[in-house]
Parts: C-alpha cells; sequence; structure tokens
C-alpha cells in the first residue's frame, strides 16, 4: 500500500511536536506495517484500518483503571506524548486509559495514531526526542530493543509495579516491553459458505472457493508465507523457513482460490459479511469481535494445526523519553488488571497479568488465554525485516 496513506495529522488541541516529519531512515524496505489494526477503511496503512491519524486524547471518561490515587504523583500539567497503534487498540486507550491518566497525575497526554512501523520510524528520525511511550506490536519490540531504542521496563518496578505481575512469556527483549493484551492472527470464515469448518491452515487455504489474501504490506502477508513455509516443509513456524517452498506452495495451492485482496479493515468484513468472499487470510481475531457481537455468520479459526499465529499488543518506554516518570506511570497503568479487563471487554482479547480475568464476552467469542498462548507462536521477526523487501516482490507478483 502507499506511503503516502500513513501519514501523521497534528492533533487540534496539542501539537506532537516532537516527532514532526516522518523519516524513512533505515526503513525504505518495510512500507506499510507490520501489525494488525483496527476497524476503518481506505487503502490502507499497514495496521489494518486504512487511515493513519493523529487524535486528541478527548474526554470520554475513566473506568477506574487504578484503585487507589491517594499518593499519586502530581506532574503539573505535564505533557506525555504517547504514539498507540490503531482502531481499536487506540479507541480503548483514548476512551478508557488516557483519560483517568491525565486526571490522576495531572498530564496532558498528546496521542499521535500509528501504526508499528511508522513508530519505529518516528523513534529513528528523532533519536534524541522521541515519543516518549509507544503502543506497537512485539515486532516492533524485537527491532528497538536490537537498536536499543527502549528503557527496560524491568529497570523500573517501583515505578512500574504491575510489570512484575505479567506473565514472564509477556514480557519481551530483557523487559524492553511488555504485552497488555493478546491474540491471535488466523484465517475468519463465513460459516454460511462452508460446509464444514477447516481443522488446519493447508485446510482453509486449500479449499476455499473466493478468499481475501492480506496485502504484503501488513504484517500478515509475510505470516502467510512463513505458514505455507511451515506447511510445505513441516518445519516449525517459529524457524528460519523455506520461503522458497512456501512460495512454490501458496502458488499451487492457495493463489487460485484468491478472489480479492483487502485493502481496508471495513471493507474485508463487508466483503466476507455479504458473502463476496467466504474467508479472510489472515486477519487479526479482535478485528471481527464486533461482527461476532452483532451475530454475524463468521467464525475466526483459532488454535489451528500448524501452531497459529500469535498476537501481541505491547507498552514500551523510549530510552531518551522527555518525560520518563510519566511514561513510567502510564506503562504501569496500561499493565493494570483493570486496564487488562476494560481492554478484554471492549476488544475480545486476552489477558497478560496474573490478577486479571478474561471478559466472559471475550471468553465466549474464543479469546486466547495466558494458557492457550503456549500452543501459538511468533514467527522469527529478525528473518522477517531482513528480508522482507525481497519476500514482497515474489508475493505481490504471485497476487
Amino acid at each position: 500500500m502507499p506511503d503516502s496513506d500513513s501519514g501523521l495529522d497534528s492533533s487540534d488541541r496539542r501539537t506532537f511536536l516532537k516527532v514532526g516529519g516522518a523519516s524513512a531512515i533505515g526503513m525504505a524496505t518495510l512500507s506499510g506495517c507490520l501489525t494488525g489494526g483496527g476497524d476503518g477503511d481506505g487503502a490502507g496503512d499497514g495496521d489494518g484500518n486504512g487511515d493513519t491519524t493523529t487524535e486528541d486524547s478527548g474526554g470520554n471518561g475513566g473506568d477506574g483503571t487504578t484503585e487507589d490515587d491517594g499518593d499519586a504523583m502530581d506532574f503539573g500539567g505535564a505533557e506525555l506524548d504517547v504514539m498507540l497503534n490503531v482502531g481499536a487498540i487506540s479507541t480503548v486507550h483514548q476512551e478508557h486509559l488516557i483519560p483517568r491518566v491525565e486526571e490522576k497525575y495531572n498530564l496532558n497526554i498528546n496521542t499521535t495514531t500509528a501504526v508499528t512501523t511508522e513508530q519505529l520510524t518516528q523513534v529513528e528520525a528523532n533519536p534524541e526526542s522521541p515519543p516518549d511511550v509507544l503502543i506497537p506490536d512485539v515486532i516492533g519490540i524485537e527491532r528497538a530493543s536490537r537498536e536499543e531504542w527502549l528503557e527496560p521496563l524491568t529497570d523500573h518496578t517501583d515505578m512500574v509495579p504491575n510489570v512484575e505481575g505479567i506473565y514472564d512469556k509477556f514480557v519481551h527483549y530483557d523487559g524492553a516491553g511488555a504485552s497488555w493484551e493478546v491474540g491471535e492472527v488466523l484465517p475468519v470464515i463465513n460459516t454460511q459458505m462452508w460446509d464444514s469448518t477447516p481443522s488446519s491452515h493447508a485446510e482453509v487455504m486449500q479449499n476455499s472457493n473466493s478468499t481475501a489474501v492480506v496485502p504484503f504490506s501488513w504484517s500478515g502477508g509475510p505470516y502467510l508465507l512463513l505458514m505455507a513455509s511451515a506447511i510445505a516443509t513441516g518445519e516449525p513456524y517459529n524457524s528460519q523457513l523455506d520461503v522458497d517452498a512456501g512460495f512454490d506452495w501458496l502458488e499451487e495451492n492457495f493463489a487460485p482460490n484468491v478472489s480479492s485482496e483487502y485493502g481496508g479493515v471495513a471493507s474485508a468484513k463487508q466483503q466476507l459479511a455479504s458473502g463476496n468472499v467466504d474467508t479472510l487470510n489472515l486477519f487479526w481475531d479482535y478485528m471481527v469481535f464486533d461482527m461476532f457481537q452483532n451475530d454475524q455468520p463468521i467464525d475466526p479459526l483459532f488454535r489451528l494445526d500448524p501452531a497459529g499465529i500469535a498476537f501481541a499488543e505491547s507498552v514500551a518506554v523510549t530510552r531518551n523519553a522527555d518525560n520518563m516518570d510519566a511514561a513510567l506511570v502510564y506503562a504501569n497503568e496500561c499493565l493494570s488488571p483493570s486496564f487488562q479487563e476494560t481492554a478484554s471487554e471492549q476488544m475480545g482479547c486476552g489477558v497478560t497479568h496474573e490478577d486479571a480475568t478474561v471478559a466472559p464476552a471475550a471468553e465466549e467469542f474464543g479469546a486466547t488465554t495466558s494458557d492457550e498462548f503456549d500452543q501459538l507462536a511468533f514467527p522469527d521477526f529478525q528473518y522477517i525485516w531482513e528480508n522482507r523487501s525481497d519476500w514482497s516482490e515474489r508475493y505481490n507478483s504471485i497476487f
């Protein structure tokens, strides 16, 4: 998708001065998104939302994110710059976390909504004055930790005590980031167009009559290629797979069933609900939570064989944050059990804190629990970063 579709707009209330001017330094081969997205439509910016916008933090009311305000730090109206991922991820922060943090700590929070790749671009473009807080997918934490752009949360348990309650599997890269929600990137089918429910990724790809394929500029593109490579070779999904075998398998078994490539979340969901396509390959589970709640004929195929694809949205603090203490308390509130439970209720996602509980509606949906997360796998993120551009050309020639 065109890079021009992921531009950043200025906030009406406060201008996000520190990250003005997106840079493509070192990122030219990573056009588009490296994480899942939201509920909008458009040409696509890589997180599935279509548009990347800067938003005011608003004032939609808090949700009691933490229980005890008596000893909260007072930052005297200081500003904090937070980069949010798009769609429902941005919405749950804007509506349920940010107003609470602003009130509790006397902060003014500037928010920019951008996909994971764009968040990293902003940090790289402004190494001495980056945004204070990032909300990227784990693939972004991996890259940023290798570049030493992040301040380990686990070095600040006095300010981020909630990180000690996060299950170890959700504390990433020596504490460079920690996840506040989890889910799965998976095929979603229209149940009215399948005689039986597929039980494997291979069955979904081979037996679809009209599937919509994920663009390679979204992270689901490399994920789909690597899943085909795992099927073709019988090797674990999280290894450095033989993508030549994966490309050959896709071309023979999957490409003949592709009827469209979706360009935005809303249009993809409309195609699926209307029966224009029978499957979305691949999609982020929380993107269809609203369809599930509205009793539309869809089924997200959780934990297929081979091991499915893990998704975990994280919080990170940049090493050169202007307001380090405020950034750390934001991370702490983000990781709190009560905010995680709110996110689970709103997004249908799983939780990562040992004291948090998956919301009943999310549980009914099939949200990934901490135990079930062990059945999923992350791909080799560094392998993707190093080869993404080369893979893209062949992928796009097939689809």
